[in-house]
């Protein structure tokens, strides 16, 4: 059963949701079957017996029951139009957790995410360099002269730049609080706004070396985003009689 499980988690084509506290990967109970039937397992051997559709449902409720996949139940909001397509597909779908699953169903409304993911290859390999790189600094004391002297000088640079990181971070939190309390919470002040996003490049990471911003107009800004990216979806107004964003500067 372990080995017919990786090979079905390893084949099987999955979706990008969400439950309560994480994002998961959910696929249909009929994409899992179609993928047991479609794999090695669905022919003849003396391992496992698949030869029709309620055999490979029957397989996978023993694989449900020992926990190897999770039941999903989806969520929908109250008063909210199922028929929309459009909505669905720019949203992802929530899902609660069903503890206590009576039987897995073979069939594409019915929802299910594996319990734990497989290691990647790319887990193997870090894990092996993090392995080497311990064993490496045990031996420290064994190393040729100049290598200590040279790995002395990467520690002590990489402290050093970590504690300037550190004072950086509680001086520009310093100030943001002295600028937000000067102004009762009006102004927000960040000295390197962007050293805490990790979607952005070393470089990128420092521009702008500082940002001011009113809170308010900020908020009155996000509002009125909100509303047009909503009225869109609904299809009440159309992208021309959407007000563009240089009109909203104006308008400030």
């Amino acid at each position: 059963m372990d080995e017919v499980s990786r090979s079905l988690q390893t084949e099987i084509k999955t979706t990008e949701g969400k439950t309560k506290d994480k994002s998961i990967n959910y696929f249909s109970g009929a994409a899992l079957v179609d993928t047991l039937m479609s794999s090695k397992w669905a022919e003849e051997n003396d391992e496992l017996y698949v030869e029709t559709r309620l055999d490979a449902a029957e397989f996978c409720t023993g694989l449900l029951a020992k926990e190897y996949f999770i039941a999903l139940h989806e969520k929908t909001k109250k008063g909210s139009d199922s028929s929309s397509e459009k909505k669905k597909k720019k949203k992802l779908l929530k899902f609660d957790v069903i503890n206590d699953p009576e039987e897995f169903h073979d069939d594409p409304n019915k929802y299910y995410m594996w319990k734990y993911s497989l290691m990647g290859k790319w887990a193997w390999v870090i894990g092996g360099v993090v392995l080497l790189g311990v064993i490496a600094m045990a031996l420290v004391p064994v190393w040729p002269h100049e290598a200590q002297a040279v790995f002395r000088y990467l520690t002590t640079g990489s402290g050093l730049f970590l504690g300037f990181l550190v004072g950086l971070l509680i001086v520009r939190g310093i100030v943001f609080i002295l600028v937000w309390g000067g102004s009762k919470g009006v102004y927000h002040f960040w000295i390197l706004p962007n050293i805490n996003d990790d979607r952005l490049g070393i470089i990128e990471t420092f521009k702008p070396l500082y940002s001011l911003s009113n809170y308010y107009e900020e908020k009155e800004k996000k509002e009125r985003r909100r509303k047009r990216r909503e009225a869109r979806e609904l299809g009440q107004i159309s992208g021309s009689d959407v007000p563009s964003a240089t009109e909203d500067k104006k308008n400030i």
